[in-house]
Formats: C-alpha cells, structure tokens, sequence
C-alpha cells in the first residue's frame, strides 16, 4: 500500500490502494511553482466577522426581499405542477407557480427558494431565459468535472482531509478514506459544517470566469446519491438533500450567467456500484449488484428513485436548460452476465424515467468495462435526432499505470478515437487528463491538443479535473499529481492550454466559436490523429427518429418567463444575452 489514501483506480482495475506508479522524483514543473494554499483555519475567522456583518444587513434587507418571497410561495401552493413534484420542491426547497399546460409543465413563472436554506442567503431575484438546446450529435463539449466538490475523493485533497477528521479524532486520517468515514467521523452537525466550508471555497465563481477564458463550455458535476434522496440506518452520509441541491443550484445559476452547460453525473450509487472512493465508499463488498439477470436489488430499487428525484429536480430549476444530461451511474464495474444484464436494465428504467419526465434530457450510460459491442443494440433502439442517449468512455491514454513513451501514448489517443467510429449514438469522453508518467509541458500541449480534437470527432469531452491539491507529503517524495488538476495547469503553465482568445474569440459557448476554436487547434497540431472521419459517432448512414419528448417540453417552454434567486455577483455575467441559437 503506497500510502493511507487509495488513488484512481486502475480501468477495470480492483486495485484500489496502489499509487498509479509515479516515478521517484519525477516531478511535474507544475508542482514547482505552486503558491502555498492559505490556511482554511485563519479564514475562519475572518469568515467569522464577516457572518456577523451578513446576519445584521439580513435582519434589514430579509423583510423586503423574504416579502417577495413569501408571495411568490404562496401562489406556488396552489399551483404545484403534480403531487410528485410538490413533495420533491418541498424537500429541496424550490416552488413554481403558473397554470399546468397538457404536457404537465408548468407555464408562468418558476421560482427558486433556494434562499430558504442556511447555505444560500437571500439575494436578488432575476429573470432566466432558456439557453440555446444543446445538440449531442452536432455540438463539441469542451469541458471539465468538478471533482471532490459534492462527492469527496480523498486522493485529491488528502492534507485537509486528514486535517479535518484529524481535528475530531486524532490519527483517524491514517483510517478515514472517503467521503462515508469522513462523515462517520465527524458526525452530521460536523460533517454538515466542514462540507459547507469546502463547498463554498473549492469551486467559486471567480472559477467559471477563467474556465470560460480558458474554453470550457461545459461542466460535469459529480454527485452522491444523498445528494438526490434520503439515506438510510448505517448510511453515514450527510443527510440534507436541500442543502446538496442549493448548492447545485447555485452552480447552475453560475455556469447560465456565462452561456455554459452542465451535466449533472450520478458519481456514488447506493451501495457502491464498484467499490471504488470515486463511489462515496471505498469497499470490498460493493452492493448495487447482485441477484439474477431478472432482479433488482434493494440498491438499484433506491437508484430508480434517485433518477426520479433529478427529473423532479430539473423540473423545477429555473436553470433546467442548462443541464444537457443525467448520467446515471459512473463507471459500473459488473463481474458477471447476470451483473452486465441488470446494467442494462437499469439504463432501461433510467431512460424512460428521463424521458417522460416534465425536462427530458439526454441520458448518459457507461460501457461498464464490457466493450461498446455489448450495448451496440441497446444504442441503436434508442437513436434519435437529436440524441437522447449518449455513451461515455474514460480511455486515459498513458495512464494505469503511468507510461512514459511520448509516441506510444499519442497513438493510445487515435486507437482510442477509431474505436469509437460507426456507433449509433455520440461518445463523450467524459474523464480524461495529462496525467502520464511524462512530465514534459512541451509534450503536454501536444497531448492535450491531440486529445481535444480527437475527442470531438464526436461528442467531445469533460477534463478530469477542474481542481486537486496535492498532497505535500506526496510532493516531497516525488509524487505529483499535478497533470490531473486544469486549474494547476493554467496557473502554472498557461501556455500548456489554447484559450479562445488565441484565435480571436471571446469563449466557445456558441457552436460557430466552438467550430472555430476546434479549428485553431488543429492547425496548431505537431501531432494529430486527422481529420473527422464521416462515420464518427452518432454514425449518420441512416435517418434516425425525432427525438420527441425533447421537442415537446422545448416548445411548451416557449415565451415562459422564469426567475430566479441570483446566484452571481457578477452583474456582467448575468446581464449576458443568450440571442444566438446553436
């Protein structure tokens, strides 16, 4: 065991302890430059006098604005769209009011309560207009994950970790490796605090603003399935689902404001669908599978209602057009036919549920670690236009272990994207990195470059991920995680990253920039896989049906106005008009 924290696994890999081979000292010049992080401690304090100051201009302010409020949730009372979604708004503190059209949508004006909760202060209340529908079989994600935001991964902040659970327990840290003993430790009042703290210092909004000069027109946002439905006896996890989804909200609010897009991924499943930290429970006794190939386990049972509870949820926001998708499950890790066959007919449920919800969006899957063969059929049955399924893939080309012949791990690249050719439906690479055991920033542009346009021969991709702080004891073996981090990346090494600035444009949050983006890329290439192929996915050789139910809700939602509890200081953002279409 290479040290008290486990690391990513290895693709298919049930290592779950072992380093991904980082050579001794062989370090990023990443890690070299890295400001020291101020102390969460000292913050603390100066959050302490701030709180203060907020809690007496609120006493002021909360009559003016808690007196909108309390008209607009009394008309939502009665004016609920169904019973269903009425219990849902209650649980994570949102409402709408208007009339119910045929389609069960409401029409008039949504609005988000989101202020309700300790974690979101009241704020202004602004307009929201749908963004453009975004179009998985013609628009390129250029995106990032926001891991270890709402599901902890201890591996990519381990020193506050381990100071944290370290302040309640002494020595727990050498135990605690996930977010489950994270909160077994330190309870649900003190869990509920150092998760709120970290919330609201890990990503920022400040964080969209370079993420857009940067390029990223798409979030991916993982998240626990506590997040989404109540846990239950001996499930330590923190237990709010209002205050998960506030905090959801408000990312949603932040990437709207920019013209960006997110996709919301359902990162831990109940149970554990692979054992795995990324998972919320690092186990060797994962429980989402099991039983035959005709049977649900109590596990994917409560799995459905969490599907469930993200329809209701996109439903209600007044951000619903900022989601793109719902993945329902990451990187499932089944051992049998029987495992493979529940899979799918998780997939099955999952897709219907999404698609004959208020929102439909498209529904993400995973091959599972079987091959994309196995779930060509089940691909092909569900092929619309535009898509309203989509496959994921994390090939990590270079890594697990990390490998250190530059030509090789470029060609790892177009092996991967020729896998992908002649499918039915799109294929986003939704995890990959830098990470390789070349630390070389020469070498890294090229890679990152192969790899975004490679990628977007189809779907394009989501980078893994927007932010980790690498251990220090880490750094002073020679360990450095630094290649999975963007942020680390462009603070330390900007050149590394092509901004759309580079070529001219403002950001690529509009499918002509993104075009144009793409392109500057390409001629930019010292090393490439070529050209889009005519049969990259979704493969085009035949007409596939409308995707309907996404038509439907798009045209019902026409001329609603819809409002919001402002989730962004910057009033340029907010004030963006969205007037083109994709």
């Amino acid at each position: 065991m290479a040290g008290p924290y486990d690391y990513p696994p290895a693709h298919g890999s049930s290592a779950h302890l072992n380093a991904p081979g980082e050579k001794t000292n062989a370090r990023s010049s990443f890690a070299t430059s890295m400001a020291p992080k101020k102390s969460r401690r000292t913050l603390w304090w100066v959050l302490g006098a701030l709180l203060a100051v907020v809690v007496i201009l609120g006493a002021v302010l909360g009559g003016v604005l808690g007196s909108r409020a309390s008209s607009n949730n009394d008309n939502s009372k009665s004016n609920a769209v169904n019973a269903a979604d009425g219990d849902a708004a209650a649980a994570s503190s949102s409402s709408s009011s208007g009339s119910t059209n045929a389609n069960g949508r409401s029409s008039g004006t949504a609005t988000s309560s989101s202020a309700a909760a300790s974690s979101t202060p009241a704020g202004t209340l602004v307009e929201v207009v749908d963004l453009p529908a975004w179009n998985w079989g013609q628009n390129k994600s250029i995106g990032v994950c926001l891991g270890s935001w709402l599901i902890l991964e201890k591996w990519m902040l381990p020193d506050w970790f381990n100071e944290t659970v370290n302040a309640v327990t002494p020595g727990a840290g050498a135990t605690a490796l996930d977010e489950w003993s994270f909160c077994e430790v330190l309870g649900q009042d003190g869990c509920r605090t150092a998760l709120t703290e970290h919330w609201d210092n890990w990503i920022t909004e400040a964080d969209f603003d370079e993420m857009l000069e940067y390029g990223i027109n798409h979030v991916r946002l993982p998240t626990g399935f506590w997040a989404w439905i109540p846990t239950i006896e001996g499930e330590p996890f923190l237990n709010d689902t209002a205050l998960f989804q506030n905090q959801i909200e408000k990312v949603l609010g932040w990437a709207h404001a920019r013209g960006m897009y997110v996709l919301i991924d359902a990162h831990g499943l109940p149970g554990s669908q692979n054992g795995e930290q990324a998972s919320g429970h690092l186990t060797k006794t994962p429980s989402w599978f099991g039983g035959s190939a005709d049977t649900e386990t109590p596990n994917q049972i409560r799995s459905d209602a969490m599907v469930v509870a993200m329809t209701e949820f996109l439903a209600r926001t007044p951000y619903r057009s900022v989601v793109t998708g719902l993945e329902v499950i990451n990187e499932p890790r089944p051992y049998t036919d029987d495992q493979i066959q529940q899979l799918q007919n998780y997939y099955a449920r999952s897709y219907t549920t999404i698609q004959q919800s208020a929102w439909p969006v498209a529904t993400f899957i995973s091959e599972g670690y079987t091959n994309l063969t196995f779930f060509r059929p089940f691909a092909e049955e569900r092929a619309t236009d535009p898509p309203s399924l989509v496959m994921v893939d994390h090939p990590y080309p270079g890594n697990f272990p990390p490998q250190d012949n530059s030509q090789d791990i470029l060609s790892q690249v177009c092996t991967a994207g020729n896998k992908y050719l002649d499918y039915p439906i799109p294929i986003c690479i939704d995890e990959w990195s830098l990470y390789t055991g070349v630390k070389d920033q020469g070498f890294e542009k090229t890679f990152y470059e192969q790899q975004l346009a490679t990628w977007s021969w189809s779907a394009g991709g989501m980078y893994w991920s927007w932010r980790l702080d690498t251990s220090q004891q880490d750094l002073a073996a020679g360990i450095d995680y630094s290649q999975y981090s963007f942020s680390t990346i462009v603070r330390n090494n900007s050149a590394t990253i092509p901004k759309p600035s580079d070529f001219n444009l403002a950001d690529t949050t509009t499918g002509d920039s993104v075009q144009a983006y793409l392109a500057g890329v390409e001629g930019d290439l010292t090393s490439s896989c070529g050209t889009a192929p005519a049969n990259a996915a979704p493969y085009t050789s035949g007409a596939f049906p409308t995707w309907t139910a996404e038509v439907s809700a798009r045209s019902s939602a026409q001329g609603q106005t819809l409002t919001a509890t402002s989730t962004t200081a910057s009033t340029t953002a907010t004030s963006r008009k969205r007037a083109i279409s994709f």
